[in-house]
């Protein structure tokens, strides 16, 4: 749960990481912020580039929802969150899932789909492995009240329980550092491809922390 002096304490410590890589904080302005990676789901792919610069075109043009990272800022994240989306690239109202809901992915493609939660995340930054493991199953969460579970009147339907601030969310200790003027490989590596997928549906990859505006070595 987030807290006011939990937030102080990222704050600090997001100003001494940066300070410590050899960067003047003095002047720059820090601020709450967040990086939102998006990207389809694919039978074919078992292994996703996750994009977080915001001119990196590796897996071709940016979706709407997606918040990039400016090549003269830094980003530090202090958690993460790995959720299961399903819109188009344009749709500004795509939905985000902590779990793959049989209702909404049909009961065969939601099996499917565990193969992303039992993969991990990996991150290269400049060529030095900063993340070499980091399992996506820390954010498997099935809330106690789901759609279409238990419904005995037509009248009634429920949706999945979630909290924005806190349902698929996992603390990032010590936190990461993200240089917009390096380069940056960023990776969801899953236990396979799924065998079939839900169409428009993507993995959606949400960092929060602080964000430091024009501190890098690009002008």
């Amino acid at each position: 749960m987030a807290t006011q002096m939990g937030q102080r304490m990222v704050f600090e410590n997001a100003k001494a990481l940066v300070r410590g890589l050899g960067y003047s904080v003095d002047q720059a302005v820090l601020t709450q912020s967040y990086l939102r990676s998006e990207v389809a789901l694919s039978t074919s792919i078992a292994n996703y580039h996750l994009p977080v610069l915001v001119n990196d075109t590796q897996n071709g043009a940016s979706r709407i929802n997606e918040r990039r990272l400016n090549l003269q800022d830094i980003f530090v994240t202090s958690e993460i969150a790995v959720l299961i989306g399903v819109g188009a690239g344009t749709s500004t109202k795509a939905a985000l899932y902590t779990y793959p809901n049989g209702v909404i992915f049909t009961a065969a493609t939601d099996d499917d789909l565990l193969s992303i939660y039992n993969g991990s995340l990996n991150l290269t930054i400049n060529n030095q492995q900063v993340l070499p493991a980091w399992d996506v199953y820390r954010h498997y969460m099935v809330p106690q009240t789901q759609g279409g579970v238990g419904i005995t009147a037509q009248t009634v339907f429920p949706v999945d329980q979630n909290n924005g601030s806190d349902d698929g969310f996992y603390p990032v200790e010590p936190g990461i550092v993200f240089n917009g003027a390096a380069n940056i490989n960023f990776q969801l590596t899953a236990n396979g491809a799924p065998a079939t997928i839900l169409a428009n549906s993507f993995i959606c990859v949400i960092q929060r922390g602080i964000l430091l505006q024009n501190v890098t070595t690009v002008k």
